[in-house]
């Protein structure tokens, strides 16, 4: 307690001497320099209260404002649900079907064209490549030699909806006069692969190879 009386005695010995100075000063100063000081002075408390009720009133709109961002998202994510929830099914569902083994690209297309009547006369299988850092890419180049539009339409289709996610990522189609409605189509199947964590770790430094 005797420390603090002795600090507090201090700071009031030290604000004494400009109080009393700026007191002789004000007694010193004529009617109309006093005057002068005070409207000075009141008009100083005026802009600092007028900036204070400013910055309060701007903070309370960026507030309000953040406020309406916040419900308009939220909104926003109530009236999505339904879609939000039907993409992370898609997704799930398309996770599923990739799987983590190697995809059996050659068999799955040639059930896919004896179920469609057709022949495969020549597949090209191209090395596996990475897909990002949780995939491998597994790609065959097919080549089909005077099939029809109906039977390439089933073929396709069987393709499409294989237990394993398969895309047709490549796909020419060419016509020759005289063939009737018989077609030559190239095209290129690719499946992925769902790395696993020890192959995780070989296929990344490929990647930076192929790089």
């Amino acid at each position: 307690m005797g420390f603090f009386k002795r600090l507090l005695g201090k700071i009031a010995s030290g604000l004494r001497r400009p109080v009393v100075y700026a007191t002789a000063e004000w007694n010193r100063m004529a009617a109309r320099e006093r005057k002068l000081i005070s409207i000075l002075a009141g008009a100083v408390a005026m802009l600092a209260l007028l900036l204070t009720g400013y910055l309060i009133v701007d903070a309370l709109q960026e507030i309000s404002t953040s406020n309406q961002d916040a419900r308009e998202a939220l909104a926003a994510i109530a009236s999505h649900r339904d879609d939000y929830l039907d993409a992370k099914s898609r997704m799930v569902s398309q996770e599923t079907r990739i799987g983590v083994e190697p995809p059996q690209l050659a068999a799955d297309l040639e059930a896919a064209g004896k179920e469609a009547g057709i022949q495969i006369p020549e597949t090209v299988d191209r090395p596996p490549a990475p897909a990002g850092k949780r995939y491998l890419e597994h790609s065959l180049d097919v080549k089909l030699r005077k099939v029809g539009l109906k039977e390439l339409a089933i073929f396709l289709s069987k393709i499409e909806t294989n237990p394993r996610l398969i895309a047709i990522t490549r796909l020419q189609i060419r016509h020759s006069f005289g063939e009737g409605d018989k077609l030559d189509v190239e095209l290129t199947a690719t499946a992925y692969e769902r790395l696993k964590d020890d192959k995780k770790k070989k296929a990344a430094p490929a990647a930076k190879g192929k790089g």
